[in-house]
């Protein structure tokens, strides 16, 4: 029975610029630590990456009657400093 061959995962490259000290240190830290700068660097990157994989961007919901000053000062005219309601449950 044939090998069944294992489907590659996509990769994209990333180029990164580092000043000449930046990289000297870079690979001094890596050597110390036996490793390569590319695993470093996916590691300290895999808390940001990993979180957010099934994350869809795109513009958050607004909450209706986020913010009731207008919709008061449209119904009864112009308000004064005193005659903004409070909301308790919006102190936090």
């Amino acid at each position: 029975m044939p090998k069944a061959s294992k489907k590659r995962k996509k990769a994209k490259k990333v180029v990164l610029k580092l000043s000449f000290l930046q990289a000297q240190s870079l690979n001094n830290y890596c050597e110390l630590h036996h490793t390569s700068p590319n695993k470093l660097i996916k590691k300290l990157l895999k808390h940001y990456t990993e979180e957010f994989s099934n994350e869809k961007i795109g513009k958050q919901e607004l909450i209706k009657n986020q913010l009731t000053l207008f919709e008061q000062e449209e119904e009864n005219g112009q308000l004064g400093v005193f005659d903004i309601p409070i909301n308790k449950g919006a102190e936090k």
